[in-house]
């Protein structure tokens, strides 16, 4: 019992100091250059359903989504599906018009809300570019997950598929993510939509 207690008790000393030296708080900016002008860029990264179609997050999770609420406004979400039950959402919380966007993704697992936030600038009248600023914080100990998990590799290598899926979806011939010419605007069915899900409040896109 004295032996058990004792490798308890290491255990635990060796979580909270894991704890204490991994980091809380994770950041890093990605940045692609798009030929297309800023306010098409701003419109696919705003409307959600552009969004859903370049996004890297269906294809990589193997889930599906849809949106919730009238499209390109504060309060608008991404709901995502896996095996057909709602795993969590990503919502816009706040833009600048032409200049950024903010959303944050709501999920399981430990108490977290991470922000990304897409930045336009005009490079000239053809060129645009992006920048994704990712931010995240974590509470200890669930720190721990996120250092040691290689969950920081994997999140940015998602952001930098997605921010390659928004070039060659905005750039002819508008490629989704699926590989598929869908033209621009978008025609067809999104490979990835939650074609089940019905929400009464959402609308038409305006």
């Amino acid at each position: 019992m004295e032996i058990v207690l004792y490798v308890v008790a290491s255990l635990v000393m060796i979580i909270l100091l894991l704890a204490l030296i991994a980091p809380t708080r994770v950041s890093y900016t990605e940045r692609i250059s798009i030929n297309a002008p800023l306010h098409q860029i701003y419109d696919d990264i705003r409307l959600q359903e552009h969004l859903m179609r370049w996004s890297a997050w269906p294809k990589e999770t193997n889930s599906t989504c849809a949106v919730e609420g009238t499209d390109g406004q504060v309060g608008t979400r991404i709901a995502f599906f896996t095996k057909g039950k709602r795993v969590g959402h990503q919502e816009i919380v706040g833009f600048q018009e032409n200049t950024e966007i903010s959303l944050t993704l709501v999920g399981p697992g430990p108490p977290h809300r991470p922000s990304l936030t897409f930045e336009m600038k005009t490079l000239d009248e053809k060129q645009t570019e992006v920048l994704a600023n990712f931010i995240k914080e974590l509470p200890r100990p669930f720190n721990i997950i996120w250092k040691f998990a290689g969950l920081s590799k994997w999140t940015r290598k998602m952001h930098k598929l997605d921010l390659k899926g928004l070039k060659a979806f905005a750039e002819p011939p508008h490629i989704d993510s699926s590989g598929t010419e869908v033209g621009y605007p978008p025609t067809g069915l999104n490979p990835y939509q939650h074609t089940e899900f019905e929400d009464a409040s959402r609308t038409a896109v305006k």
